[in-house]
């Protein structure tokens, strides 16, 4: 994991016009976000330029993969990943989470490229406890979160649910069963209140 590359140099050059020392400042924050990320995340598989702001809590006992340009923040609340052993927790490029985030894959819970995440979110593949048997892990179904979905905050994912790409989920949603693609939901539990047109949805260059 190189602390420093040509993606940064140029973010250095496009900055010109700032006063160097902001400059500076802005850049000693990247670098030591790069350094937490090694810290944190020292027996995940981490990609390219991923970084961490503040303190997270991290624990993986299975696999974690963290794609490329991947950004965490546990700034306001604490931002939680439980990777349970035997499970699989996988994001792809560009992910953005929040302060306040939990997720736990007892099984396997997936996000796609470029996924953003607002604060306070909760992601599980399963809900802990049988109604009956309250001692009892229920089997873990897993969740798929498609490139360029956004969960808004507050929002909550069940297990088994799978969000299409493009898809929004407003906040304080609970969601319970699948998200066609480029759907808005909304609601508890989460229901389709909108769509968004696919043609005008832009994905950025970078990614």
């Amino acid at each position: 994991m190189r602390l420093v590359d040509s993606g940064y140099v140029e973010k250095w050059q496009r900055d010109r016009s700032t006063p160097l020392p902001a400059r500076a400042k802005k850049a000693a924050a990247v670098v030591a976000d790069r350094l937490r990320a090694r810290a944190y995340l020292h027996n995940a598989e981490v990609g390219a330029n991923v970084r961490i702001t503040g303190r997270p809590r991290i624990r993986n006992e299975g696999r974690l993969v963290i794609g490329d340009n991947c950004h965490f923040r546990s700034i306001v609340a604490t931002l939680e990943l439980y990777v349970a052993p035997g499970a699989q927790m996988i994001m792809g490029k560009e992910v953005h989470l929040n302060s306040g985030n939990t997720f736990a894959a007892f099984s396997r819970v997936e996000l796609g490229d470029r996924v953003e995440v607002a604060p306070h979110v909760t992601v599980y593949d399963t809900t802990f406890h049988d109604l009956y048997e309250r001692h009892v892990l229920p089997e873990p179904r897993p969740v798929i979160i498609e490139d360029d979905v956004w969960l808004g905050t507050k929002s909550t994912i069940l297990p088994g649910v799978r969000i299409g790409r493009g898809a929004v989920v407003v906040a304080h949603a609970l969601v319970t069963r699948d998200v066609e693609p480029f759907t808005i939901v909304s609601g508890v539990p989460a229901e389709p209140v909108a769509e968004l047109d696919p043609r005008k949805f832009v994905v950025p260059a970078t990614a």
